[in-house]
C-alpha cells in the first residue's frame, strides 16, 4: 500500500508537472504573440515616422534650394544696378583736366610774398626747434 501510494504520488506529480509545463508554454506563446504584435506596431510606427521625416527633410532641402536661387538672383540684380551706378558716376566725374596744367604754370610764376610777421613766426619756430634739439641731447 505504501508502494502504491508512492507510485500514485509520483504519477500525480508527473502529471501536474506536465500540465503546468503545457499551461506555461501556452501562456508564453500568447505572450510572445503579444510581444510580436507590439514590435510590429512599433516597427510600423517607426516606418511611418521615418517616411514623414523623409518628407520633411525633402521639403527642407527644396526650400533651401529655392532660397539659394532667390539670393543668387537678388545678388545678380544688385550687381548690375551697382555697375550701372558706377558707370554713371564715372561719366559725371570725368572732366577735361587739360586746363589744370595752365593754372599750375601760373602759380609757379607768381612770387611768394613774405611779410615781417611771417619772418618773425619762422624765427620763433627755428628757436623752438633748436631748444627741443638741445633738450634731446
Amino acid at each position: 500500500m505504501k508502494k502504491l501510494f508512492i507510485y500514485a504520488s509520483v504519477a500525480g506529480l508527473a502529471a501536474g508537472a506536465v500540465y503546468w509545463l503545457c499551461k506555461k508554454s501556452k501562456s508564453n506563446t500568447a505572450a510572445s504573440q503579444m510581444v510580436d504584435q507590439k514590435v510590429n506596431f512599433e516597427t510600423n510606427a517607426q516606418e511611418e515616422e521615418n517616411s514623414q521625416n523623409a518628407g520633411v527633410v525633402e521639403e527642407m532641402y527644396q526650400a533651401k534650394s529655392e532660397s539659394e536661387q532667390a539670393v543668387y538672383e537678388r545678388h545678380a540684380e544688385a550687381s548690375s544696378i551697382m555697375k550701372d551706378a558706377y558707370n554713371n558716376i564715372m561719366e559725371d566725374f570725368v572732366e577735361d583736366f587739360s586746363g589744370e596744367n595752365d593754372t599750375n604754370e601760373k602759380n609757379e610764376n607768381k612770387e611768394v610774398v613774405i611779410d615781417s610777421e611771417s619772418v618773425s613766426v619762422m624765427k620763433d619756430i627755428d628757436s623752438i626747434s633748436d631748444e627741443l634739439d638741445d633738450l634731446l641731447k
